[in-house]
């Protein structure tokens, strides 16, 4: 009768101590359906060329956050070029998919006519459209 119960011990310990483990291995994993592209991104002392449908652009910034497929953030000191303009300024969002860039910092633009200082911009590139906000000063090169 002793060695029964040793044994029914013995096997009870053996599911329990088991049971733990089953329980211990499931509730500690990690979920492996985490979205990776929703993951925040972020590069620092950026630089690259993007090719647009209104041609070659070069963007650089101090800190490149990626917000979604489509929306990326220029943080810090940033400058759009292009064949057409150079833009300098802080804090440049961009639109991807609809080529718009904009900024509620100061920014100078420099192209072929001169420089141009502002309190903020949007740029629509796909339409060469360019507007600016707040006070704007427009230097003419000689």
């Amino acid at each position: 009768m002793i060695n029964y119960f040793k044994i029914n011990i013995f096997n009870f310990l053996i599911i329990f101590f088991l049971g733990i483990q089953v329980f211990i291995y499931f509730f500690n994993q990690r979920p492996l359906t985490k979205d990776f592209s929703k993951m925040a991104m972020s590069v620092e002392n950026f630089s690259s060329i993007v090719l647009s449908k209104s041609g070659i652009t070069k963007i650089g910034s101090e800190k490149l956050k990626k917000i979604d497929d489509k929306n990326i953030y220029l943080e810090g000191k940033s400058y759009l070029e292009n064949k057409e303009y150079k833009i300098y300024g802080e804090d440049i969002s961009i639109k991807l998919e609809e080529e718009i860039s904009n900024s509620n910092k100061p920014v100078k633009v420099l192209n072929s006519m001169g420089i141009l200082n502002a309190q903020g911009f949007q740029n629509f590139d796909n339409e060469g459209i360019m507007t600016f906000k707040g006070k704007v000063e427009f230097f003419i090169d000689d």
